[in-house]
């Protein structure tokens, strides 16, 4: 847990329950109590308390069997409804399902929170091959186009302090899992102005993206497309789509 100097009226307690719920994870749906103390650096009586709170919240669920806890779906009010009414997502949503009509693709939007990215919304082709998602799924950042088109966006120390906690884990045998290696990645991406991901996440899949930046010239989320990579061996294709991609983002960022 953060040693980082906190504001006066920060609410420690308040901070400790929402590191147990950020605990569980897609990886890791299921925790003993000593996996979640461990995690957060707490003692077993004081971390069983707090898992016994939320509890008798509803957040948290335990099994009697495996002695284990894992979250309800309650957790799910805390942020659905964000993403839900996101001004984000309704500026996007016109020009994804364009994309993924005029051209069978699948489309995506994505903000970053810590390593990660978030979907917001996303549009299927009707390709066989591709990924179960929908709005909240998670995927790191190093290894998709989306997560790299923000990673590129941000400013040095941003950008650093995010590398240091990053855990670049292969995912195929082209995740980029050297550090340097995903920095020259990223060099690139910012100087051509969109990224790419062959094969990085997922085999056979191959994703292209753009920065959206915000009112203060910040990045505020990524929008992509991917496909699997066989479809367009006609880099001309691919170009279009980054064209594309490039008028969307310059319509919908804010100015």
């Amino acid at each position: 847990m953060s040693s980082k100097k906190q504001p006066e009226k920060f609410i420690r307690s308040l901070q400790i329950g929402l590191a147990c719920l950020s605990t569980f994870s897609p990886q890791e749906p299921r925790l003993s109590l000593s996996e979640v103390a461990k995690a957060n650096g707490m003692n077993l009586p004081t971390t069983r308390r707090y898992l016994e709170t939320l509890r008798s919240l509803g957040y948290v669920d335990r099994d009697a069997t495996s002695k284990t806890y894992q979250l309800t779906p309650k957790v799910l009010r805390l942020g659905s409804w964000v993403i839900e009414r996101m001004d984000l997502r309704f500026r996007l949503v016109p020009y994804m399902r364009a994309m993924t009509r005029d051209f069978d693709v699948t489309t995506g939007c994505c903000i970053l929170e810590g390593t990660e990215i978030v979907y917001v919304e996303r549009f299927r082709s009707s390709d066989v091959v591709n990924l179960d998602l929908t709005s909240g799924s998670r995927l790191p950042c190093h290894c998709t186009s989306m997560g790299k088109a923000i990673l590129a966006s941000l400013d040095q120390e941003k950008l650093d302090e995010l590398l240091a906690d990053m855990q670049l884990d292969a995912h195929t045998p082209y995740t980029i899992t050297d550090v340097n290696a995903l920095k020259e990645d990223l060099r690139v991406t910012r100087e051509r102005g969109y990224s790419a991901a062959d094969q990085e996440l997922t085999l056979g899949m191959t994703g292209l993206a753009v920065p959206i930046f915000d009112k203060t010239g910040a990045v505020e989320a990524s929008v992509g497309v991917s496909y699997p990579s066989h479809r367009f061996a006609d880099k001309g294709v691919e170009s279009l789509l980054v064209k594309k991609l490039l008028e969307v983002a310059e319509k919908v960022s804010c100015s």
